[in-house]
């Protein structure tokens, strides 16, 4: 065989060897598929925002809950026990003294005693002397009293002072509702202390007042009652002819 046909017999199988390679090579520069890859690059990405929105919302659900136990957080300290210390005082200032007590059924009872509405006719000079001294006891009792009580809230003001800056302070640096009410309420309580104070000091006050107004219609009455039993029938005397 020459070489010229040995040439002529090489070339089919040489193609057929090209074609095959071409071929193959095609075959594989096909396996990446660009819109697959757009299409799955999508999907991970919306798959990753729903991850970062469940993050988000477990983030919100824990700052929610951080509030609820802001809200729930109870205030450290009160100034109830002050106040009531306070009312106390007065209170036992409003009892101290030996006249009629700041009670109703101790008034009426001692009142009308001591200032009957008539007056006995058969009343003597010691009668008189003995009303009138246990009276002004009566009516000295309830000025001091009166005064006491004054004294005792004018001494409570720099307390009041103290709990009011204390109540503000709580109130201006709570950190959840409950906090925030509970001092409202104590400013609210340290309100009503003030007002129960004053109420204490007119009682005191009128009472003193209404004592010094009964004694001197009482005196008045019995001085008429004497100037009657002196002067009797009111006949004068005639001289028998």
């Amino acid at each position: 065989m020459t070489p010229r046909r040995t040439v002529l017999t090489m070339l089919p199988l040489a193609a057929g060897v090209l074609i095959s390679g071409v071929s193959q090579a095609r075959a594989q520069m096909t396996v990446f598929d660009p819109s697959n890859y757009q299409q799955n690059l999508l999907s991970a990405a919306r798959a990753l925002e729903q991850i970062n929105n469940q993050i988000r919302a477990l983030q919100n659900q824990a700052q929610i809950l951080v509030r609820m136990d802001q809200n729930l957080s109870p205030l450290g300290e009160t100034i109830s026990p002050d106040l009531q210390r306070t009312l106390a005082d007065i209170e036992s200032q409003m009892k101290a003294g030996e006249g009629i007590a700041l009670d109703l059924r101790e008034t009426q009872t001692n009142y009308d005693k001591m200032f009957p509405g008539q007056a006995s006719a058969a009343l003597t000079s010691d009668d008189v002397l003995r009303n009138a001294t246990t009276r002004w006891e009566e009516e000295y009792a309830a000025f001091r009293r009166s005064a006491l009580v004054q004294g005792q809230i004018a001494d409570s003001i720099e307390i009041g002072a103290r709990l009011l800056g204390d109540a503000l302070a709580r109130s201006r640096h709570a950190v959840g509702a409950l906090e925030a009410a509970q001092a409202g309420n104590e400013l609210a309580g340290l309100s009503v202390k003030q007002s129960l104070a004053l109420q204490g000091l007119v009682a005191a006050q009128a009472r003193a007042e209404t004592l010094t107004r009964a004694r001197d219609l009482a005196t008045e009455y019995e001085a008429r009652q004497r100037f009657k039993s002196f002067v009797g029938t009111g006949s004068g005397y005639s001289a028998s002819r």
